[in-house]
């Protein structure tokens, strides 16, 4: 009995490593947003100790909140963005 709660412990740890794996290499950045271009497809975003990072914005893949549509993008809005790899996974706009 001892081995099989060895077993199910590690397989615990396992899932629950593995499921942290997403969100490890997501990268998160407080900013404005200096650039809206493709009808909101894409924004650069500038932080306040200057690092600027463009990031595609997906109507599928990417959580909006705070605003209702990719068009609500305005230069000037104050944003979080988690991003990877260039593709933003959430951005959420400050009012």
């Amino acid at each position: 009995m001892p081995v099989m709660q060895k077993l199910l412990s590690c397989l615990a740890v396992l899932l629950f490593a593995l499921s942290l794996t997403g969100s490890v290499y997501a990268e998160e950045m407080k900013g404005k947003i200096t650039k809206v271009g493709g009808e909101g497809r894409e924004i650069t975003v500038k932080s306040k100790d200057g690092k600027e990072v463009s990031v595609s914005i997906s109507g599928s893949r990417t959580i909006l909140d705070g605003i209702k549509s990719r068009a609500d993008f305005k230069e000037g809005q104050s944003v979080t963005v988690e991003y990877e790899g260039g593709a933003a996974k959430k951005v959420k706009v400050t009012k």
